[in-house]
Formats: C-alpha cells, structure tokens, sequence
C-alpha cells in the first residue's frame, strides 16, 4: 500500500503545476518543497501565452491577471544609458487591456485566447499554491525535502526530511517526479547528465549576474515619462537590467558582474544604473549565473520522471525556462492520471520523454540565440556623449535594440508553434509542417501540434474541450472511440478549413493526437492514442 500515487520534489512553477494538473483530476500526491514558502525572490517576470492557455483551463487565468502589470501598464521594451540618461530605443508593446482586446478581436500577433502575461513568478506562485491547497488529493509539504529514493519496480520508496526539525520518515509511491531545479537530487541519484553548453560568456547574459529585489520609499519620479515594463541601461562600464515586478514601488534589477559580485553594494549599483540617489529599500538579492543551453539526456528512468529546471538549464531570454517547465507538467500530469485511473498503458508515459526532451533542445537553442542578440552587442566609449559621434552610436544601437526587441518579444512561434515529432500517441498523417521559427506560427491542425485556437460565438473552441481526449466532428457521423472521449459538434466552416478533416482527435493538454476524415477502426485508433498499443 503506497502512501500516495505521485510524490512531486519541488514546489516551483513546475511541480506545482503538475500537483494542479493531477489533483484536479483526483489522483492523490505529495509535494514536497524545502522552503516553508513559495519564492520570495523574483526570478521569471513572463508568462507565455501557452501558459496562460493551460491557466485557463484549469480556471485561473482571469485571477493571474489580477497579479500581474496594471491593465494599463504599459509592456514596452525600452533601452537607455542610464535611466536619466538617453534613450537609446523603445519597442512599444501593448498593455494587458489592449492586449485582451486584441486576442478578442483576433488582431494581435498571438492566436490564442490567452495573450501573454508580465506578471512575476513570485505571484504565479502563490496563485498556484492556494489553488492545489483547495484541492483534497493534494497535500502540500512545504518545508520538507527529499534525501534519498528507492526505485522498487512497481513502487517507489522515499525518505523526506523536515527542513526545520531535521523529522525524517520514509514513505512510498507508484511514481517520483523530481521538479526539484537545476541541482536536483532526483537527476543526480539517477546519473542522468546534462548536455549542451554552459560557462558562455558575454557582457550581459552570460556569466556571473547579480539580481537584487527592491522597493523605492519615494514616487519613482525618475522613470521615464512613458513607463516601459523592461529597461536595459548600457553604458560604456555598466550593462543592467530593470523590471517591474509591480506597477508601483517593486522592482527587480539584474547587472552583469564580470568580477561575481562579490561584495557588491546593490544600492550603489542601482543608482548607478538609475543616473542618480534615489531612497530605496533591498529586500533580497542573490548572485546567478547566465550562458547555460543544457537539456538532460533523459527525462525518466523506471518509476521516476524529472521536469522544469531539473532537466533543462536555460539563459532566461525570451521567457523559455520557467515556461517550459509548466509545459513539461502539463504534458506529464494528464498522462500520469490516466496510467493511474488504468487508461493509459506503457506508451503514454513512453511519450513524455518522446516529446519534451525534443522541446527542450529547441527551446534552450532559441533562448541561446535571444542571448547572444542582446548580450554580444558591442558598446562604444561615446555612447553617453552629447557629441556627433555618442549621437551615432545611439543610432545604431536603436535600431540594433529595437530589432532585437522584436526578435526576443514577438516569438508566437516558440510558444503556440511547438509540434511533437516523433511521439508513440500520436498518429501523424504525413503532412510537413511549416517551418519552425520562434517568431513565426502558421496555425495547424497536423498531428502533434497544439490545436489552433478559434473563437465560437463568444467561447474559445478550448474552452468546449472536455477534460480528456476531445472529438471535433465537422458534420456528425462517427463517434466509436470508446470511453474518455468527449465530442464536440461543430457547424463553421472556417473552423473545419483550419482544422483539415472531418474529426480531429485532441489531447488533454490540447495537442492534436490524430485527424482524418472518416475513423475507421475506433477501437484500435484509441489504443493508440491511450498508450496501450504501437501504431
């Protein structure tokens, strides 16, 4: 008798995710995180919209919007020497009001119901946290941590211990899933490496950084007109970094630190990179290191899976590391409950690895490529000169910034673009899809994509989705698939174009599994997608 079905190491976005993912479906787990509390200190500020569509469907996406950036706040990109000094550029982005309207009326650059979010981890994490508390299967352990496990072939044995007290017991379950970050335990006890680089080094997101957290006691008059949600101040001897954490007193300020920040006064600091004193208050700061592109070799060994932070190490450009962790546990938190409830076979939990290590290799490569655009750029001794030649400077690094803004910001493509190539749930048709580019989606029904979004009447088609495997069916016929099947009718013929068949079988997490235009054998295209056969 196991004491839980699934014991998830770590309590970030991650793990918390997944016991959101299971519980809501009613599978009993145990989450464990060493900290007596969720983050304290800000460390991801962006929530894709790929998050914020799995938000949605687990009903929190309007109260995660009331943590983030004020509706009116603007997201802009903006780019300065120091933040009194010139400004050198400005993408203007949209505030979460204009960009709710946009997904609304379908005009913006991000074809989802859900644009993405400026909000900071810190948040994401209490909303998190008190939505899995409501939840009976889940019991949240925070303060306490994993010491050791035992992978027993049909069981796992673990020993956890009180952060506080140093109480120790043991305890078992069906499945381990290790969200336990880039030092896991969990990936160490299992000799799993990461692959790829690390140690790279530029004059900004790559090497030793320094964050620190803070509150100005004063009305932050020394912002620009305009407000921006970023500003990256690049003088000849400083390359820094704020963002808003809230659209009031709370920032978050990073600075490239050639030296490791050793000693480092974090006040002096941001003044230096604010361009004058301003009354402040530092409520944490930690040292960190940018320049990792690492994947792990695998992302399961037996009964133990690993996720988030502790299978890929990303420099945080573009909002992909947190993002395709909580993508990780949505993959994997459906197909755990179905293995568990005797609907899934072997295959479907074969599948997580098939699909999400593939994603990581992309998703570190593009964050890699974001770096090396902002980090690399070179900066002249003029650029703060009121001379010709600090004048030329700045136009150059305007059109540089402003571009990169657009190349780093805009990337629909990496988030709503992700297909799963080579999975053994899926039945893929033949059909080559469009090109993969972080900053361009082409809206696809082909096997393994994410469903393209479509407005029904004032509805998302998602939000019609059941809670597993869906059926749009474009003109009735067939609906053979046996349990676990939910179908959906459909009478628009634009949404059917976009789809490409006449029934289109959607997953849980809202990745197509199969299309086609007429079933056929449902029996046997079922245990297919369900795991519990090969194609």
């Amino acid at each position: 008798m196991t004491d839980t079905k699934v014991l998830i190491a770590g309590g970030g976005p991650a793990g918390l995710v997944l016991a959101l993912e299971l519980g809501t479906r009613g599978v009993d787990c145990i989450l464990l995180n060493d900290a007596p509390h969720t983050a304290s200190h800000p460390k991801a500020n962006a929530v894709s919209s790929r998050t914020m569509e799995h938000m949605r469907r687990n009903g929190m996406s309007e109260q995660l919007r009331a943590r983030g950036l004020a509706p009116d706040h603007p997201t802009d990109l903006a780019y300065f020497t120091s933040l009194t000094g010139h400004e050198l550029g400005r993408f203007r982005q949209p505030s979460r009001a204009e960009a709710m309207a946009e997904a609304k009326s379908g005009t913006g650059a991000w074809a989802s119901p859900e644009p993405p979010l400026r909000c900071s981890q810190i948040f994401l994490e209490e909303e998190l946290k008190a939505k899995a508390d409501t939840l009976t299967s889940v019991d949240m352990r925070f303060g306490w941590k994993l010491t050791g496990f035992e992978d027993r072939g049909d069981h796992v044995t673990a020993t956890i211990e009180n952060s506080g007290t140093a109480e120790s017991h043991e305890i078992t379950a069906r499945y381990l899933v290790g969200c336990d970050g880039g030092n896991s335990l969990v990936r160490k006890s299992l000799g799993i490496e990461l692959e790829g680089g690390s140690g790279v080094v530029r004059p900004m997101m790559g090497g030793p950084m320094y964050a620190a957290y803070f509150r100005v006691n004063d009305e932050p008059d020394w912002l620009p007109e305009r407000r921006a949600w970023q500003y990256w101040m690049h003088m000849e001897d400083m390359r820094a970094l704020l963002v808003h954490v809230d659209s009031d007193r709370l920032f978050l300020f990073h600075f490239a630190m050639p030296d490791g920040g050793d000693g480092a006064d974090p006040t002096a600091l941001i003044h230096r990179a604010i361009g004058r004193d301003v009354p402040l208050e530092v409520i944490s700061s930690v040292n960190w290191n940018a320049g990792y592109s690492l994947v792990a070799q695998k992302f399961r060994s037996g009964n133990v899976f690993i996720g988030g932070d502790a299978v890929h190490l990303f420099t945080p450009t573009g909002g992909m590391g947190m993002n395709t962790g909580i993508d990780d546990a949505a993959n994997l938190g459906w197909k755990l409950a179905a293995v568990l409830r005797g609907d899934g076979g072997e295959a479907l939990l074969e599948s997580y690895e098939a699909e999400r290590r593939p994603i990581g290799v992309r998703n570190v490569n593009f964050a890699r490529g974001f770096a090396d655009s902002v980090g690399n750029v070179e900066i002249a001794d003029c650029v703060s000169d009121d001379t010709p030649d600090g004048a030329a400077e700045r136009a150059r690094l305007k059109a540089h910034f402003e571009h990169h803004a657009e190349f780093e910001f805009i990337i629909p493509g990496a988030f709503l673009g992700l297909r799963y190539e080579e999975s053994p749930v899926i039945a893929y048709d033949g059909t080559s899809p469009p090109p993969d580019h972080p900053n361009n989606y082409t809206p696809n029904a082909i096997p393994g994509s994410r469903a393209p979004h479509a407005w029904l009447d004032d509805d998302a088609l998602f939000d019609r989705l059941g809670p597993d495997y869906t059926l749009l069916r474009f003109g009735g016929g067939q609906d053979d698939l046996g349990p676990g099947v939910t179908v959906l009718d459909i009478d628009d013929p634009a949404v059917h174009d976009l789809y490409g068949a006449d029934y289109v079988l959607v997953r849980p997490d809202q990745h197509v599994a199969w299309r086609g235009n007429e079933i056929g054998d449902g029996a046997a295209l079922a245990d297919t997608v369900w795991g519990r056969r090969a194609l």
